[in-house]
């Protein structure tokens, strides 16, 4: 089965990247997504995002 969840969060590339800003929103120290993965049981995982929230206006 697979699904998907939408995050809406900001972050600013000046103190964080997007997989950081992954993990904070999940309120957890792991040091990467994989060891959040791990963490939430999550199997399979990855993140991806649209190029167009790459921008920060």
């Amino acid at each position: 089965m697979k699904f998907s969840k939408p995050v809406l969060l900001q972050y600013n590339p000046k103190d964080e990247n997007i997989e950081e800003a992954i993990i904070n929103f999940f309120n957890s120290h792991a040091k990467s997504f994989e060891e959040l993965a791990v963490q939430r049981g999550w199997r399979d995982s990855y993140w991806t995002f649209p190029q167009y929230y790459e921008l920060v206006i």
